[in-house]
């Protein structure tokens, strides 16, 4: 020990042997069934070992395996005689209870959550489900994911391009048009109402929007150059009393320019009507679009084509 803490380094001299070439042994048979020619020539290139066993000595570790409780097989494959564990001691156990709390605290935990934290916190259940002889924790984190459905594959090369801010073109199946193929400066994923969104400036429309991550059906390419596009934004101002205003969350492309007892005047940079108008749709009659003109008529048409739509019904 002390000579580790001195050189941070594993050597011969820190190594019990026996006990070393009993767990390579355990770990081995644990993979797949193993010939004992197979074991030799695994020991014989192994760098700290680099020497076959005998076959005296290859008794002498399954004996022990045998000893310390696992159930190990001998059967022919292909002629040959080899060795696998079926069942061994230190198996993972875990009750449905502590299952489902398991299953809980990942709920509790996902509620805020980053991405990338996620797909950690899956692995690592995942991981702990391999371990189990049942595949009661896999299948209640398949059924409680917030993740189920999506392709992680995906999702990953998603994190990657959104860190690098890369230029990609992604086959998308739209709800209107369809699959084809969108080029996008990505930006972001986020979460909203338990949907992975891809943030970032399309460059079909030449603004800034949001694409369902589950509906990307493949990466296609990305760009070695990026394009830096010239995007649209429009200045768009609202009014909301002091009361209700207390209650929303501005985003960053909001600021409040005029405040008076009673109401405030916001005003949101869009750089996408189309989520500009969703997110103030959301807010009822909390609020009053004021500019600019098209804008504030444009929402006015849609709420009486909604109201309308009542009414035929």
């Amino acid at each position: 020990m002390k000579e580790y803490f001195k050189t941070n380094t594993v050597t011969y001299n820190l190594i019990s042997f026996t006990g070393f070439k009993a767990l390579i042994l355990f770990t081995l048979l644990m993979e797949s069934p193993k010939s004992y020619e197979e074991v030799c020539d695994f020991f014989l290139n192994h760098p700290h070992l680099k020497e076959k066993i005998s076959i005296d000595t290859f008794r002498v570790y399954i004996t022990s395996l045998k000893r310390v409780g696992c159930e190990i097989k001998r059967e022919r494959i292909n002629k040959v005689s080899k060795y696998s564990i079926v069942s061994q001691p230190f198996e993972l156990s875990l009750s449905e209870e502590q299952i489902q709390s398991l299953i809980k605290i990942y709920k509790n935990i996902t509620k805020n959550i980053d991405i990338k934290d996620l797909l950690l916190l899956e692995k690592f259940i995942e991981k702990i489900s391999s371990y189990l002889k049942e595949d009661n924790l896999k299948k209640a984190l398949e059924n409680n994911s917030i993740l189920k459905g999506y392709n992680k594959t995906i999702i990953e090369d998603l994190i990657s391009y959104c860190d690098n801010k890369d230029q990609i073109i992604m086959r998308y199946n739209s709800p209107n048009s369809g699959e084809k193929d969108i080029e996008i400066l990505t930006d972001k994923l986020e979460f909203n109402n338990n949907k992975l969104y891809l943030h970032g400036t399309g460059f079909e429309y030449m603004e800034y929007g949001t694409f369902l991550v589950s509906r990307i059906l493949e990466i296609k390419e990305v760009k070695e150059v990026r394009t830096i596009p010239t995007i649209k934004s429009t200045k768009i101002g609202y009014k909301i009393e002091n009361c209700n205003l207390a209650h929303i969350q501005l985003d960053s492309n909001e600021k409040i320019i005029q405040k008076t007892k009673d109401y405030s005047i916001v005003e949101i940079t869009s750089t996408n009507d189309f989520l500009t108008r969703q997110k103030l749709l959301s807010y009822g009659p909390m609020c009053k679009i004021l500019y600019p003109e098209s804008f504030q008529k444009d929402f006015i048409s849609r709420l009486e084509k909604m109201k309308a739509g009542y009414f035929d019904a």
